[in-house]
């Protein structure tokens, strides 16, 4: 339940949880949001021209009924939660505290609590006080090595790094096609190793000191050009399915 949830004949709570709403999807029809506000849909067009009168770029959209939007960049009000949208804040950071290093996971509890609403902010501070991670301390992944490896794998960028592998060897490597996931409480990295010639799989707690090149696209030839079908980085990885690929140890094993 959100804090800004009033009945329909509450004009100022209505209108902030009409911006609640619109922040939420990229469009929406207006009788979805009327129905959401248990009001009519005139009533959602005078609250639209209220919001877009106190400079929300509001945007109306063609379609059946009429369509909203909140345009991108446009002003927002603080951020409004539900209540188990916190609870699910609260988890993701107990869970972070086994995987950073540092206390990033703390300092963003701290700051939620004090910018969140009253009810809220009871609502977060009893869960971060129930809870926490005894999953043997803090993690060892840096949270700039995490951030770079996933700007690499959201961008689909080349990426270098050093890697220190369980022997306590260490090498320089060359991947792309990086897609990170989170698998038997640690971060890892599925990437296409250039040197290799193949896939392989590496821990973000042993890497060190990733670089993101700039971002490169298949070349163009008799197999891969316009209308062939050429795949992006990202396209190129051994399995769809990752979730049974981890089941079967890395394809190692066949599956059940």
């Amino acid at each position: 339940m959100s804090d800004l949830a009033p009945p329909g004949g509450d004009p100022a709570g209505r209108t902030l949880r009409l911006l609640e709403l619109l922040t939420t999807r990229p469009g929406w029809p207006a009788a979805e949001l009327a129905r959401r506000l248990q009001v009519s849909t005139r009533t959602v067009r005078r609250d639209i021209a209220r919001l877009q009168g106190l400079g929300y770029a509001v945007e109306s959209r063609p379609g059946p009924g009429g369509h909203y939007a909140l345009r991108p960049g446009a002003r927002v009000p603080p951020l409004v939660f539900q209540d188990d949208e916190v609870m699910a804040l609260v988890v993701a950071l107990r869970m972070v505290e086994g995987v950073l290093a540092g206390d990033a996971s703390q300092r963003a509890l701290t700051k939620l609590s004090q910018v969140l609403p009253r009810r809220l902010r009871g609502v977060l501070d009893h869960a971060a006080a129930g809870s926490e991670n005894v999953d043997g301390g803090r993690g060892d992944v840096e949270p700039t090595t995490l951030a770079a490896v996933l700007r690499a794998a959201g961008a689909e960028l080349p990426l270098r790094f050093v890697y220190r592998d369980r022997h306590g060897a260490v090498t320089r490597r060359r991947v792309e096609a990086v897609r990170c996931f989170y698998a038997r409480g640690r971060w890892y990295a599925l990437a296409h190793d250039l040197d290799a010639g193949d896939w392989r799989v590496f821990r973000l707690d042993r890497v060190h000191e990733p670089e993101p090149g700039p971002e490169t696209r298949p070349e163009t030839g008799p197999e891969t050009g316009p209308g062939t079908g050429a795949q992006t980085v990202g396209e190129r990885r051994p399995v769809e399915d990752l979730a049974a690929w981890l089941a079967t140890d890395f394809g190692r094993r066949p599956g059940p």
